[in-house]
């Protein structure tokens, strides 16, 4: 294998890595293959007689392109084997470096031992298996074939060859060439005169040569002892060895370029012998189980194999007369081979001998094997198992002849696609040869015939056009008749992709589409600058081959999708994994240098299935499979474009900065790691700085040459190529009518594209495999980029030059080396320019189009796909299309799809809290969806959301999550509660010792949090909610029952407890920072902090009463109670207030005098004046708890009462004031009833009773009517036991009757529900250990259930007094009374 320029010295590798790395950029050539079974080449003995009888001179040794060439050398050298010319050690000759030339010296760098003399190295005895000698494989190719060939490794392993067998075909081996390597070889046979003489080896003369090849050909001709009037069964065969000798005699004079100077006649008789042998062994197998007399057939078929190979080696050389093509001959060689690939491939899979070879004796399977060559799998799926496994028991073996065979045919396909482009071929020898090529594909363990097979029928689909739709038809039956399955066979393995390959008909089809695009004949051999002006290119022959490219592509996929449409229903699950395994060998090989055409093969595939093929069939399963397949297309390209993005390659800023400023480059450090330290090479024209490591310099000694960097070396390029191109039109006279097209076709300086596009093309030049698809693939690249150059008509002949620039400007020397990871990148970045990666945006917008479908499995399929394109790059949801098609499919009428949609967007709420932001309050209105799935999906975005982003404003959705505390599905109610619970009292992990900057004690954690809170808590229209939260948290009745059943841990309720005191702490800091920082017009910002206290201290008071200060809370609280302003926000203020007050109060065992004076004369002033009655109501409460906890007795309240009573019984007709002191009058029996029964100056009940009766539930204004049914209301709460009595009994029925006012309907029933309450709570208290005080009674009556005031057993027998009456309200003709009376029950 030849080294590429530039490999050596120059690029500062060292030639064992290069010649490595190229090894493994080349597993699928066939060269890499057999290289190592090729023996190594020997010199002749006259080799250097007559160097200067030589028609021309040699090259100049010290010309850079040979210089480039001295590793090859050395390496070359180091392996050549001298020992036959019979030089020792004694005759090595002691030479002065500075005499000999720059390459000798260079040769030296490489190897200082290339022209010494060593000994031969003996072999290595064989081995027993025919492929493990050395004439096939050493041992690490040996563990290569095995990779790539591991049925054909296994059956070698069970079954090794006999050692007779192995010794009887090893010399078989000997010959097997290849077509580029037969000039390696030397003739076994001479004239026996001309040998060496005593004066010295000389070199026989082109005379000699053909004299010799004469005379061998006319003692070959003899040995067939044709009979004038014989048959075809007559001839005889000739011997294997003297058919091999001929073969290497044809190799010699071929290697010497003399064979085109035999004469004709010789020729014709030796191709018409070997005809007669090929016809001698038409039929003959070697596989035993075919012909039972195979041993003997071995002979006969080795023999046409060789003579196959010694007719193709003469018909593809260069310049041979056209009259031996013989059209009989080359369709007998071409059937031939057939029939011998046939067996061998039977030989070596039972299973293809099963399904295509059907035993003899079973005389009714011929139609249905011939309708499996037709069906493929459909077939094969209808045999049943033992007979398969029957026959597969049956093949245990197979011989070595089918090895060797199959090497041979490799050799003879080689040979056959060299033959398409020597001489053009019948149609009928096409398609025998083309589908010859197609069936190899049939068995799994011949990849290197396939491989062999590929480059056929690539060749026949270049060269011969009219055959490309029967060609795309036999890869369409072949992709039928493959074998499905999800984990498809992939063999072809790709260049330096570890633990990457792909299937067979995937690489098939991507160079099929590759060799569409035909390279002009004028650049397929070797050229110069004269080749390219004198080429007769039409300016659009490369958008023409672009043109040819995307037909072959649109024929394959319309038929594959027609046959898929029109699968039945049984066979859509396996149409569908063939077309998923194809596309995901196409996402593969996407963006690798050696396949572009994988991107217009997708692109394809995409146009259809966005058109009738795909989205818009009438099929909704054809729909779902297209947006499945668009979907995985799609994230494919964001992910590279994302990568891309953020790759950092030195090579690839050239295309992101706008401006080429050469300050920008970086002069003291390395442009690959940034490093500074250990740079010692610099571009010696832009000057950029290398690490040797970066860059693959093996050793110190190669960095002393000039160097240049790819890119420089690529403007150098390119710019020369400009050069002679405008001096081209000078030179024919066009400089004046196009000077106005030069300044935009050929711009002043070579674009950045360019320069990046030529770097890789120089790459796929200089590492790739030099063959014929390498030479395909650049020229699909160049016509690629030609059709999108809007100028690229103008400048055809620029690109022409840019294919084979190394070979047109091949003095120009060589840049450094360009990795295989930077080619990679390289193609990705250049891959998001062209039309395929632009296409995305199309994909997308019909993806999102799709998600407003009428059918649900339609919109779920393509919220699929749009999540796929979103796992690739989370971004995406930023999208305005994107967001507002997401958000439509949170109302989707299926569950399943909103559900669906929500999950979307929670993926990457922890990733992209940014994006999640956006789609927040979309997502808090689901958490009122009718979906129970839905509403909890919903509830843990925001949480994931507020976890990973705490300084985000989600107030609004905390409040919609706190609206479903109370929900029907008690799992969401859990759910609800576990979120706050998780957000707020549980203890983070990690230290938050950090406290608040404004000289608090509370961390700073907690005073977000608590911050939170009460932003959430100004959005609610009431803190009930929260009261329930904070109550289930405090309990963790959240918790499941598994947990609780193993104890909840102590220490969890104790951090628990004191995060909840922190926060009333923080509570209690922020009021009095908030109502300082404030004038009287905006004290309301101080509501929400109280709220939030009130709810705290409902569920547990005891969280504001520190330990250390049991009364600071009211301390700091009450001067606000001396607030004069008359508002409502005022009022709810200080009725929190006044609330928290009376919550803490009883649990101050001495709470400080002064405090309590003035408590007593704030509370008093309020309650006699205080305008709004809420502010009273809760003052009355809150006097008569500190009148009992602080000690001070009734005399407070008996003043009030005594105050009140004679508003009530005097003359005052003041309405306000009657209906103030009717309801302060109620209250303070209510809640006072207790002290002011102990107290010395007894309350006289039934005279109140009385006054209530007679003086106001008899009037007519209805105001003080209504106030004074309250009040008694309120008595009745106090006394229950004067609601037995009869006249209040009546009083009650009369006011619930179905003839008075609404009003006094609604007021009686809200009495009977507020002294429900009042027993609920009694009960409560009672069943959580609190102790109550039990009312005193009054001994006027008896309670027959229960004795004493307060006693709630009491409660039922009275609910059953009144019971009819409210069940008649229930159907009131009045909503307001009948809401009342729903609640009572």
């Amino acid at each position: 294998m030849d080294l590429p320029a530039g490999a050596g010295d120059g690029d500062g590798r060292e030639p064992g890595r290069a010649g490595f790395e190229r090894a493994c950029r080349l597993p699928n050539t066939v060269h890499s293959e057999i290289a190592a079974a090729l023996p190594l080449p020997t010199l002749p003995a006259t080799l250097g007689t007559d160097l200067h009888d030589h028609d021309e001179p040699l090259a100049e040794p010290d010309r850079p392109d040979m210089i480039m060439q001295a590793a090859a050398i050395a390496r070359i050298l180091a392996s050549t084997d001298i020992s036959h010319l019979g030089f020792t050690e004694a005759d090595h000759v002691a030479v002065d470096p500075s005499e000999c030339s720059l390459l000798w010296r260079e040769v030296l760098k490489h190897n200082p031992d290339a022209f010494k003399f060593k000994p031969r190295t003996p072999q290595p005895p064989p081995s027993q298996g025919l492929l493990d000698g050395q004439e096939y494989h050493n041992r690490e190719r040996e563990k290569q074939f095995e990779d790539l060939a591991p049925n054909l490794t296994k059956a070698r392993k069970d079954h090794p060859f006999p050692p007779d067998d192995t010794s009887s075909h090893r010399e078989d081996l000997h010959n097997e060439l290849s077509p580029d390597s037969v000039a390696s070889r030397k003739p076994k046979v001479r004239k026996k005169d001309n040998s060496a003489s005593s004066s010295g080896p000389s070199i026989p003369s082109s005379q000699e040569v053909i004299a010799n090849f004469r005379e061998l050909v006319e003692d070959f001709c003899g040995k067939a002892e044709i009979p004038d009037n014989a048959d075809g069964d007559d001839w005889l065969s000739i011997a294997l060895n003297d058919v091999k000798v001929l073969v290497n005699e044809i190799t010699y004079v071929r290697s010497k370029g003399m064979l085109h100077e035999i004469p004709m006649d010789t020729l014709t008789c030796l191709l018409h012998v070997i005809d007669r042998q090929i016809r001698c062994s038409q039929g003959l197998s070697i596989d035993v189980k075919e012909n039972p007399d195979a041993a003997d057939a071995e002979h006969s078929v080795f023999s046409a194999l060789e003579s196959i190979h010694a007719a193709l080696a003469i018909m593809t050389n260069p310049d041979m007369p056209k009259q031996l093509y013989r059209e009989e001959l080359i369709e007998r060689i071409i059937d031939f081979s057939r029939h011998q690939i046939m067996d061998c491939m039977a030989a070596s899979n039972p299973t293809f001998r099963a399904l295509y070879k059907p035993a003899g004796n079973v005389t009714n399977d011929g139609d249905e094997d011939e309708d499996d060559m037709e069906n493929g799998p459909a077939s094969k799926k209808r045999r049943t198992a033992s007979n398969l496994s029957a026959r597969k028991s049956s093949a245990n073996k197979v011989s070595a002849s089918i090895y060797s065979a199959v090497q041979k045919l490799c050799l003879i396909l080689g040979f056959l696609k060299e033959l398409l482009t020597t001489v053009r071929l019948s149609d009928s020898c096409i398609l025998q040869l083309a589908k010859t090529c197609f069936t190899t594909f049939l068995v799994d363990n011949m990849q290197l015939l396939q491989l062999k097979a590929i480059g056929v029928i690539c060749m026949v689909f270049s060269s011969y056009t009219q055959h490309r739709s029967y060609l795309v038809d036999e890869t369409l039956n072949l992709v039928r008749k493959l074998q499905f399955s999800k984990n498809a066979i992939r063999t072809y393995h790709l260049a330096d992709e570890e633990q990457k390959q792909i299937q067979m008909i995937t690489a098939l089809l991507v160079h099929l589409v590759q060799f569409s695009a035909n390279v002009p004949d004028s650049l397929k051999g070797t050229v110069n600058w004269s080749t390219i002006i004198d080429a007769s290119v039409d300016a659009n022959y490369p958008i023409n081959c672009h043109e040819a490219a995307t037909e072959a592509c649109c024929l394959f996929w319309t038929n594959v999708l027609q046959r898929f449409t029109a699968a039945k229903s049984q066979d859509v699950p396996e149409a569908k994994g063939i077309i998923e395994n194809l596309v995901q060998d196409l996402l593969t090989v996407l963006n690798l240098p050696e396949y572009p055409a994988a991107a217009p093969i997708l692109e394809v595939l995409c146009v259809l299935l966005l058109q009738n093929a795909g989205l818009k069939s009438k099929d909704t399963s054809a729909r779902c499979f297209a947006i499945d397949l668009l979907g995985g297309i799609a994230s494919r390209l964001k992910r590279d474009s994302v990568i891309c993005s953020k790759e950092k390659l030195w090579i690839l800023q050239e295309l992101t900065d706008a401006e080429n400023d050469s300050s920008k480059i970086l002069k003291n450090k390395c442009c690959v790691c940034l490093g500074g330290r250990g740079i010692n090479m610099a571009c010696d024209v832009c000057g950029r700085c290398f690490h040797p490591d970066c860059m693959g310099a093996g050793s110190q000694e190669n960095l002393q040459r000039d160097s240049v960097c790819p890119l420089c070396f690529c403007k150098q390029q390119l710019s020369v190529l400009q050069s002679y191109y405008e001096l081209e039109n000078k030179e024919k006279g066009k400089r004046a009518s196009t000077a106005h097209k030069k300044k935009t076709a050929i711009p002043d300086e070579v674009t950045a594209v360019d320069t990046v596009q030529q770097i890789l093309l120089n790459y796929l030049q200089e590492a790739g495999p030099q063959d014929d698809g390498n030479l395909f693939s650049r020229w699909f690249y160049l016509c690629m980029w030609y059709k999108e150059d809007i100028s690229s008509q103008e400048k055809i002949i620029y690109y022409l030059a840019r294919l084979k620039s190394k070979e047109i400007l091949r003095d120009s020397g060589s840049g450094l080396a360009l990795s295989r990871d930077w080619a990679k990148k390289i193609c990705l970045a250049l891959g998001q320019k062209n039309s395929f990666s632009r296409g995305f945006d199309k994909i997308l917008s019909l993806l999102l189009a799709s998600l407003r479908e009428n059918s649900p499995v339609i919109r779920a399929k393509a919220l699929r796909a749009v999540s796929s394109i979103v796992e690739a790059d989370p971004e995406v949801l930023g999208d305005k299309r994107v967001q507002s098609a997401v958000e439509g499919r949170f109302c989707d009428s299926a569950i399943s799809v909103r559900e669906a949609a929500l999950e979307l967007v929670g993926r990457h709420i922890a990733s992209h809290p940014d994006v999640g932001l956006k789609y927040i309050e979309k997502v808090a209105e689901r958490i009122k969806d009718t979906g129970v799935s839905v509403r909890k999906r919903a509830i843990k975005i925001i949480r994931d959301l507020c976890a990973s982003n705490p300084n985000a404003d989600t107030s609004h959705a905390f409040v919609e999550i706190i609206s479903r505390v109370n929900d029907e599905e008690s799992s969401v109610q859990d759910l609800v509660c576990k979120t706050f619970y998780e957000l707020w009292f549980d203890e983070p992990s990690g230290s938050h010792k950090h406290l608040v900057a404004d000289g608090s004690s509370v961390p700073m954690e907690i005073a977000t949090k608590t911050e939170q809170i009460v932003d959430m808590l100004r959005k609610m229209p009431n803190h009930q909610p929260l009261i329930t939260i904070i109550k289930r948290s405090l309990t963790l009745e959240f918790l499941p029952q598994s947990s609780k059943a193993a104890g909840i841990n102590s220490s969890m309720m104790t951090s628990l407890r004191k995060r909840c005191e922190l926060i009333c702490r923080r509570l209690l800091e922020r009021i009095l920072q908030v109502e300082e920082g404030a004038d009287n017009e905006t004290k309301i910002h101080t509501l929400p902090y109280v709220l939030v206290l009130q709810a705290f201290c409902i569920v547990d008071p005891t969280l504001c009463t520190p330990v250390t200060d049991p009364s600071q809370f009211v301390v700091t609280l009450q001067p606000y109670l001396k607030n004069k302003v008359d508002s409502k926000s005022t009022a709810q203020l200080l009725e929190s207030i006044i609330f928290v007050i009376d919550a803490v109060i009883p649990l101050i065992r001495k709470p400080p005098q002064t405090v309590v004076e003035e408590l007593e004369q704030d509370l008093k002033q309020m309650i006699v004046r205080h305008s709004f009655l809420t502010v009273v109501h809760a003052c009355i409460k809150c006097l008569s708890a500190l009148s009992n906890a602080a000690g001070r007795g009734p005399r407070l309240l008996e003043y009030l009462v005594n105050l009140f009573y004679k508003h009530l019984s005097g003359p005052n007709s003041d309405g306000q004031v009657l209906g103030r002191s009717l309801f302060c009058l109620g209250l303070l029996l209510r809640y006072g009833y207790k002290l002011l029964a102990a107290s010395e100056n007894q309350l006289d009940f039934p005279k109140i009773l009385e006054l209530l009766k007679r003086r106001y539930l008899r009037r007519d204004d209805f105001s003080l009517k209504v106030r004074a049914m309250q009040a008694l209301g309120y008595i009745l709460i106090a006394k229950p036991d004067f609601m037995l009595q009869k006249d209040i009994l009546n009083l009650i029925e009369a006011s619930l009757s179905s003839d008075v006012d609404y009003r006094l309907k609604i007021q009686g029933l809200q009495n009977l529900y507020e002294y429900l309450r009042d027993a609920e709570s009694q009960l409560t208290a009672d069943s959580t250990g609190k102790p109550t005080v039990p009312y005193a009674t009054n001994g006027g009556s008896e309670v027959p259930v229960a004795a004493g005031a307060g006693d709630t057993n009491i409660c039922g027998g009275i609910i059953q007094l009144y019971w009819n009456s409210i069940l008649e309200r229930s159907l009131d003709m009045n909503d307001q009374v009948r809401h009342a009376a729903l609640k009572v029950n």
